[in-house]
């Protein structure tokens, strides 16, 4: 959880470069890629509310297993469902509305059981501690992007 609270931190700090693109490394600005992550990490967390943890049912699977432990995520190849993508050109004002939102759910999970899980689309049923995983190695790998934009 500190790691992710770490890299609400550096979103915080890249605010003022969220119009800056590279189109050498992204077809994307800065901010959507902000945006972009910000959404996943309220989806997600919000989802860890909304499951009943008698329902959870891991399966073992090879991409799991290799993106959860060596957080491979090629670049442009997986395409993320629309309901994830910025609505429109991300501006300070709504990023930061995101950033506060995954603070406050971020702080929420603290309370939830360790069996409370979301369904990943294509790596199945994450606990609560899995899910943690994924939204950092998921935004880690924005936010190198946005490195590389920058």
């Amino acid at each position: 959880m500190d790691k992710i609270i770490n890299q609400l931190q550096k979103i915080e700090s890249l605010l003022t470069k969220i119009d800056v693109r590279n189109d050498k490394v992204s077809k994307a600005s800065v901010g959507w890629h902000l945006e972009h992550l910000l959404l996943i990490l309220n989806s997600s967390l919000k989802g860890l509310t909304m499951t009943d943890p008698k329902d959870y049912k891991p399966k073992f699977s090879l991409k799991k297993f290799v993106f959860l432990n060596f957080g491979l995520i090629p670049r442009g190849k997986i395409r993320a469902p629309k309901q994830f993508f910025p609505l429109e050109t991300p501006t300070m004002e709504s990023i930061l509305k995101l950033m506060n939102l995954a603070k406050e759910r971020l702080e929420a999970t603290k309370n939830l059981p360790e069996k409370s899980f979301i369904t990943h689309p294509f790596l199945g049923d994450f606990d609560k501690k899995t899910t943690l995983r994924f939204l950092w190695l998921h935004s880690n790998h924005h936010l190198k992007i946005v490195d590389d934009i920058l």
